[in-house]
Parts: structure tokens; C-alpha cells; sequence
């Protein structure tokens, strides 16, 4: 039994068959379909039920996968560790942020990170709605900064600050300024940001089931065209304080519809997984520039 085969089983569970499993392993498929029937043949055990169009796991195979799973993600773990401790620091440490967030919430934290470990690089990622959360998830970033609705207890979080997210409009862009009723608001243009993560949350904030949409790439641009008239949103507070205080948006008010939600920013990581001391030190700052921000208000 290799660590190889272990990863092909994972690979086809996950994947949702053999061809897929070798694309997304860069192997060929009957070069899998040999390592796999070589460990069944060494186990003892049928591990893929072949006889549908598309193979897929017998349940000892599913079996098989959870324990292969937890396996191959000890070793990741081990070898993390091996070079946290060969190098004394990460080479590089991967940071997603939601796009919306303020910018100046994480700019200070980044610095300080600089100052302190030049030579480790940097990746920072910006993702819309759940896609930093997702990238955490999936163990591809270090550390996300994101607008978090509920608990989950494969975070650990650390609360940066509140926002609002509010729906607006440009002055005159509908016929009433409100109360407005939700089912007029179907007739004129929402504009809505497309989520980055691959797999979807059945979340949406206030999008409007059977209403007329524009999905835009990110928040500027929805904002832009919030801006010109082109329809109306929801944006965080952070990002149109100054086109409201203009008069070039205002505050919607619509019936049965939550035009004001309280967003919390956080810093979130895996819980419980091992981190190196760049990344500690990043998550350390994250609660310093809190406290320092707590002060202050105080």
C-alpha cells in the first residue's frame, strides 16, 4: 500500500469517478485503474463497484476513503511541520480577503508582517462573497478575512469589526422614494455580485427570487453602476459613506425586505490545525490591531 493509491482512492470519491480522478491528478486513467486494482488486490477487497457506466466506490470503498482521507492530511501536516522547522519560517503564507472588506482593516497588519518577515512572500487573494471562506476550507489559504453569518466549528475567528450592508439606489432612479413594495421592486434592476466559490452556499443576501438581475465581477463595478442609475444593491456601508454623504445614493426603504444588515469581518482559520510561526505571528497582529481599534473607541 503506497500513499499514491491511497491518494487515487481519495481522488475518485472526491472527483466523482476514475476519469476525473486522473485529470485532476495528472495521470492517465489506465495507469490508475492498475494502482487501484492493486490495492484491492492487496486488501483483499473490492474497492469500486464497476459494473455502472460510471464506476464509483462500493461503501467498504467509502469506508476506505474516510480513513485515507485522515491519513494523507497527517502527512500533509507532517511534512508543513518538517519545513516550518527545517526553515524556522513559512516560505510563503496565502491570505484570502472578501473583496468588500475595507481595505485599511488588513493594510496594517500586512505591514507589520513585512517588517518582520521579509523574506517570507505574500499571497493575498481576493475573493467575492464566500470565496475566501471556501479557499480557507479547502486548505488553500493560511488565514481568510471575510463577513462570517454563522458559527462553524471548523473556524476559529476573531472579530475585526461590524459593517452594514445596505440597500441603495442613485436619487431618482425609482418612481417613489418608499416605502416601497417588495413586489415593485421585482420590475427595476438589482444588481448582484457573482460568488467566487466553486460550490455554492444556500445563502443569498436579499437577492430577489423572479426579479430582473445584473451579475457584475465585483463590487466596484456593482457600485459604479448603482451609482449611474443603472439599478440598485446592497453595498457595505465602507464602500459608499462618501457617494451618501454626496447625495449620489440613497437608503432604500422596502417592505418585508431587510435593507440594513450588520455584517461581522473576521479573521478566520482552520481550528485546530498546525500553523507556522509567520502565520501565528499574522493571526497575532490581526488581535493586537483589534485591541488597538477597541482602545480607541473606548
Amino acid at each position: 500500500m503506497t500513499l499514491d493509491q491511497l491518494k487515487i482512492l481519495v481522488a475518485i470519491a472526491d472527483e466523482g469517478s476514475v476519469l476525473a480522478a486522473a485529470k485532476s491528478l495528472y495521470r492517465t486513467q489506465p495507469t490508475i485503474s492498475v494502482l487501484l486494482r492493486k490495492l484491492e488486490d492487496e486488501l483483499d477487497l473490492v474497492l469500486l463497484d464497476r459494473n455502472n457506466y460510471r464506476a464509483t466506490l462500493t461503501p467498504e470503498g467509502w469506508q476506505l476513503y474516510k480513513k485515507a482521507k485522515a491519513i494523507l492530511g497527517q502527512v500533509d501536516e507532517f511534512g508543513r511541520l518538517a519545513r516550518y522547522l527545517a526553515v524556522g519560517h513559512e516560505p510563503s503564507l496565502s491570505l484570502a480577503v472578501e473583496a468588500s472588506c475595507p481595505v485599511p482593516l488588513i493594510l496594517e497588519v500586512l505591514q507589520e508582517s513585512e517588517r518582520k518577515y521579509p523574506e517570507t512572500e505574500l499571497n493575498l487573494e481576493v475573493e467575492n462573497i464566500w470565496g475566501a471562506l471556501e479557499k480557507l476550507e479547502r486548505g488553500d489559504v493560511d488565514i481568510a478575512v471575510s463577513p462570517i453569518f454563522k458559527e462553524d466549528a471548523r473556524f476559529e475567528t476573531m472579530p475585526l469589526m461590524t459593517t452594514h450592508l445596505l440597500a441603495v439606489a442613485a436619487p431618482g432612479f425609482l418612481e417613489s422614494a418608499g416605502p416601497l413594495p417588495l413586489d415593485t421592486m421585482k420590475n427595476y434592476v438589482q444588481i448582484v455580485v457573482r460568488d467566487s466559490a466553486q460550490k455554492k452556499a444556500n445563502q443569498s443576501f436579499g437577492v430577489l427570487d423572479n426579479g430582473r438581475h445584473w451579475v457584475v465581477g465585483d463590487h466596484m463595478t456593482k457600485k459604479q453602476l448603482i451609482v449611474a442609475g443603472m439599478g440598485w444593491g446592497k453595498l457595505q456601508d465602507s464602500l459608499i459613506a462618501d457617494e451618501l454623504a454626496r447625495g449620489e445614493l440613497i437608503l432604500l426603504d422596502i417592505e418585508n425586505y431587510p435593507c440594513d444588515i450588520p455584517m461581522e469581518i473576521m479573521a478566520v482559520r482552520l481550528a485546530g490545525r498546525q500553523v507556522g510561526p509567520v502565520a501565528a505571528a499574522l493571526w497575532d497582529d490581526f488581535s493586537f490591531s483589534m485591541g488597538q481599534r477597541v482602545a480607541e473607541v473606548e
